[in-house]
């Protein structure tokens, strides 16, 4: 192995060996002993993720840790061991079909964020993610050079994946969005490493055999043998909340609320409380946690809501019920913060179709 030296970083007293291939990092501390070795970590999962550290002091929560220009600051030790690794190891398995930097082996939240949303409108189309994963993939790859796709070839593609006719209107607007898409993520779309595991496909769509031009088969998905049982009863939970009752029914969550029920004043006083979970709670029979807060304010703003759903999330409102429905088996992928998966989420505050009240819900699973 060739190595090179590079300079030293005079402010902390390190010298840092730089190979070509595979990169590893050594830290000399001087010592009355002498020179003693340091494991650097990496983090490698975040929205910048990359960030090499040496870890000063473990002893107890938060760990104190130092950037190699000598830069000193906090990390919880649950986040330190989620977020970081030693420089040089491998991608933990739970977060390889994540990874959008194969070189480097990192995670970037905010890209990973924006391949889930590029494939949502197409699974919502095919009723199936890893169908949807395989036609955007096929789609970005005759497209990539520019080259338009005749509509029967489309047509061809889109019956190759649905074994069914779709009309092309209902997704123009998509597979126009997808040619403008950033290229880094267009790339990521087409990688055959990312999003392709049994773990992901099983948790977020239904094993799906792709078709290849040959007609032969090929099996990219976890065999159904192995998935999660479906639980046959539903199963009801009100708990410790608000006018929040809720019911399970294989991977569909029911939420229902009655709007014309309310809990007073919240406690700035600008607005009234009529549905909470008050913190988030779990699901019944489930893994995945929510939170929910409906409210709206004293003084009536003259706005109603003018959209039905959001993400994974449909909202339907029959008098003063207001009925919530979430696919539960639906994922896109980590959060910003790295621990969790979002399976639902209003994105924010929203005004709920037809209504002044306001709804902000988020549905996700603890990654292990």
């Amino acid at each position: 192995m060739q190595w090179r030296l590079c300079a030293p970083l005079i402010k902390s007293g390190m010298t840092i060996l730089d190979g070509t291939f595979p990169v590893v990092y050594i830290q000399f501390a001087l010592s009355e002993r002498g020179y003693a070795m340091t494991i650097l970590y990496e983090q490698f999962l975040g929205s910048e993720p990359g960030i090499c550290v040496e870890l000063v002091d473990n002893s107890k929560s938060p760990y104190r840790v130092r950037t190699l220009d000598g830069f000193e600051f906090h990390v919880s030790a649950e986040d330190f061991r989620r977020f970081y690794r030693e420089r040089s190891s491998p991608v933990p398995d739970a977060w390889r079909p994540f990874v959008t930097d194969q070189t480097k082996g990192l995670v970037d939240a905010n890209k990973m964020a924006k391949v889930m949303e590029a494939l949502q409108p197409f699974e919502k189309v095919f009723r199936n993610f890893s169908r949807a994963r395989y036609f955007v993939r096929d789609f970005i790859t005759l497209t990539q050079h520019g080259d338009g796709i005749k509509d029967d070839s489309l047509k061809n593609l889109m019956e190759k994946y649905s074994g069914s006719y779709i009309c092309l209107d209902d997704l123009k607007h998509e597979l126009d969005r997808l040619k403008t898409l950033d290229r880094g993520i267009r790339t990521l779309l087409t990688d055959e490493s990312c999003l392709n595991s049994a773990t992901v496909i099983g948790q977020i769509g239904k094993p799906f055999i792709r078709p290849t031009d040959e007609g032969t088969e090929t099996q990219h998905a976890v065999n159904a043998a192995s998935e999660k049982p479906q639980v046959t009863q539903p199963i009801l939970s009100r708990g410790n909340m608000k006018n929040v009752d809720m019911k399970v029914e294989g991977d569909l969550l029911t939420i229902t609320i009655d709007l014309s029920r309310d809990f007073g004043p919240s406690k700035s006083g600008k607005t009234i409380i009529i549905a909470s979970t008050e913190g988030n709670k779990s699901v019944p029979g489930k893994e995945h946690k929510i939170g929910l807060n409906v409210y709206k304010y004293t003084e009536d703003k003259g706005q109603c809501g003018n959209s039905k759903s959001f993400k994974n999330t449909e909202l339907q409102v029959t008098e003063s019920i207001l009925t919530i429905i979430i696919n539960l088996s639906k994922e896109f992928g980590p959060s910003k913060s790295g621990k969790t998966i979002i399976v639902a989420s209003t994105e924010g505050n929203q005004l709920i179709y037809g209504r002044n009240e306001r709804i902000g819900l988020n549905v996700y699973r603890r990654l292990d």
